[in-house]
This record gives structure tokens, sequence and C-alpha cells, in this order.
């Protein structure tokens, strides 16, 4: 089975700390961002976060491709609880990088805890693999993708924010499917 990994582009209002309260638009270079990133591509599902910046695109590609479209309330990004709406500035980049650095001791007030996220993304992720629409694109944000992509690349959770999750990018994993496992391979597009 192929699974892409899709994040959305660029919101409205630049390189923020959203989370899961803040449901800003995609820019008009997000949109950019994200044509260039699907052109010439195709998908029998598409599964998205609720989140006006994932699937206000997934509505689009859905209806231009003629592709079923299924919205999954678990993929919406992690809460970063007193950081949402703020800047790496606002915050301090000193706090952000001890946060990147270790989540567990140094998460926001408020933040929606890691294992939950965890627990919440990759239900979502067994959820849309049991449907075996091949291949299946998944548009959602950073957290959830790197949530995804430790679990199928056996990382601990609390690295997470040490992987790179560029706007607009789009990852492409081949798995395995076995009855009770998956094995996977990683192809970057």
């Amino acid at each position: 089975m192929i699974i892409d990994l899709l994040r959305h582009g660029e919101p409205k209002g630049g390189r923020l700390y959203r989370g899961n309260l803040i449901d800003d638009q995609l820019s008009k270079k997000g949109w950019q961002q994200m044509q260039t990133s699907t052109a010439n591509k195709h998908w029998n599902l598409i599964a998205t976060s609720p989140m006006l910046r994932c699937r206000e695109f997934a509505q689009y590609l859905s209806k231009k491709q003629n592709i079923e479209m299924q919205v999954f309330d678990a993929l919406k990004e992690i809460g970063f609880g007193a950081w949402q709406g703020q800047s790496a500035e606002e915050i301090g980049q000193a706090k952000v990088n001890r946060f990147k650095q270790n989540p567990l001791n140094n998460q926001p007030l408020g933040a929606e805890n890691l294992y939950d996220f965890q627990l919440r993304v990759l239900s979502a992720l067994k959820q849309i693999i049991q449907k075996v629409a091949n291949p299946t694109l998944i548009i959602a944000h950073a957290g959830v993708i790197r949530v995804i992509k430790s679990h199928l690349l056996n990382l601990p959770i609390e690295k997470m924010f040490t992987i790179d999750v560029a706007c607009a990018s789009c990852e492409r994993f081949s798995l395995a499917i076995c009855e009770k496992s998956y094995r996977i391979t990683t192809n970057t597009t």
C-alpha cells in the first residue's frame, strides 16, 4: 500500500504555532505550493485534517480529480496551549529550542500531552490503512506527519521535533501490509 504524507502549504499570517485552535486558510503562496506538490499525481483516497489549511485544498483536489475524500478529526495538529497563535520570536527561540529537544519536559503551558497526541494520530492512521485505498494521500500538519514518520521509521516519539517537514512537502511510504503489521520503505517526492 502506498501512502503519501503531504503537509499543508503556507497559511495566511506566516509562520506561527497555530496548533489545533488557530484555523487559518492557506495563503496564495500556500495554494501554489500545494498545487505544485500534487501536480501530475493521483490517489484513490484523500484523508485530511479538518483544519482549513488542509481541508480546503483536500476538497479542491478531491473535486478536481474526482477522488474520495474523508475528514479525520484525529488528524488535527497538536495543541500548543499558550503558544497557539504566536511566532517563535514571540515565544522566545530559546524556549522553542528546549521544547524541540525535550518536548516532554518543556511543553507549553496547557499543551496537549505528546503521548495522547501520538495515540490520536496513530488511531487515525490505522483507520486509513484499513481502507486499503491504494494509493492514499494524507493531508495534515507538521506535527501529525512527524508522529506518523516516527512510528513508521521506529523512532522514539520524544525525537519527533527533530524531523524537518517543510510546507507542502510530500513524502511517499510503501507499506507491505500483513495481518498484524506492516513493513515500510520511503521515497521523498
